[in-house]
């Protein structure tokens, strides 16, 4: 069968001169993909040792980054359902409570226009407790974690 056009596939000899690369199938035709050689980056953030980029990283501080995201997940859920909890509570009366809603809070006010203000006030609540507990709770355990990264990657890069 012939394509019409029959540079699809790789070609059997090494194009533009490059030496073969040994890999676990074999020699690959195929050049290094652009950027191979940029350094590569752990999941943290963190540049991977020079020498062996894709290696697992071992974190010393495992302890104070299980703290860190326990802290984070606990003040994602906190203010997150209250948000989201207050306005399914608002929606399911709106649905299934139309009486109640329509009813006069005091002059032309109802009670389904006053619960629709108060989330707004809930929601603004909210996002200013979890930047309060942020600043509070879990900005000194990533400022800890982050400054012992820090001194463990000074002391490994003088070591070399």
């Amino acid at each position: 069968m012939t394509y019409a056009d029959e540079n699809r596939y790789p070609p059997s000899a090494q194009p533009y001169g490059l030496p073969p690369r040994h890999e676990t199938y074999g020699q690959s035709p195929w050049p290094e993909p652009y950027g191979h050689d940029a350094p590569r980056y752990d999941a943290y953030g963190r540049q991977a040792p020079w020498h062996d980029p894709y290696a697992p990283r071992t974190h010393h501080d495992d302890a104070g980054l299980a703290a860190l995201r326990s802290a984070y997940r606990l003040l994602r859920r906190i203010s997150t359902l209250t948000a989201l909890g207050s306005f399914v509570v608002y929606v399911v009366l709106s649905c299934y409570a139309p009486g109640l809603m329509g009813s006069k809070v005091t002059g032309e006010l109802s009670l389904g226009m006053s619960l629709g203000i108060l989330q707004l006030v809930v929601t603004f609540a909210a996002v200013s407790w979890y930047g309060r507990s942020a600043r509070r709770s879990v900005d000194p355990l990533a400022r800890a974690v982050r400054e012992r990264a820090v001194s463990a990657g000074r002391n490994a890069g003088t070591a070399r």
